[in-house]
């Protein structure tokens, strides 16, 4: 069956997007784009975390973009390798997770929140983009 069709249905489970996870080189500098030039807000700065930094930018407690700093990355790869995924919010996880499985969707990855209940769901598109469910709607950074 055409994954289109899979995927078409009148039940709107998606009611927005989360958050665009975006790897950069050097967060710094990225930071500063996003606050400067987009006049984005720093809702979590990671970059005192070390290792997998991860800081959040958005608007009013809403995070829109999460970045992730790898020194290593090669500044001039296919831009589709530079986000990491997409996150698409959700009211229900739970119910969004199974019409998923119901169309025939697998999970890569299932990150469990802190009190042990699925926070997120990844999967992947017909071109091996990275895409996620997440439920957690009301918070400044997702509760992984």
């Amino acid at each position: 069956m055409d994954i289109l069709k899979k995927l078409k249905s009148n039940d709107q489970f998606i009611s927005g997007i989360d958050h665009v996870a975006i790897v950069v080189k050097d967060m710094d500098r990225s930071i500063k784009f996003y606050t400067e030039i987009l006049n984005l807000v720093v809702l979590y700065d990671g970059r005192k975390d070390g290792g997998d930094k991860k800081s959040f930018l958005g608007k009013k407690e809403k995070s829109f973009v999460a970045l992730t700093e790898d020194s290593q990355k090669n500044t001039n790869e296919n831009i589709v390798e530079s986000v990491s995924h997409i996150a698409f919010r959700v009211e229900n996880v739970e119910e969004a997770r199974e019409i998923l499985e119901n169309r025939g969707i697998e999970f890569v990855e299932i990150i469990v929140s802190e009190d042990g209940t699925s926070g997120a769901y990844h999967f992947i598109d017909p071109d091996g983009f990275e895409l996620e469910i997440y439920g957690g709607t009301g918070e400044i950074i997702p509760a992984y």
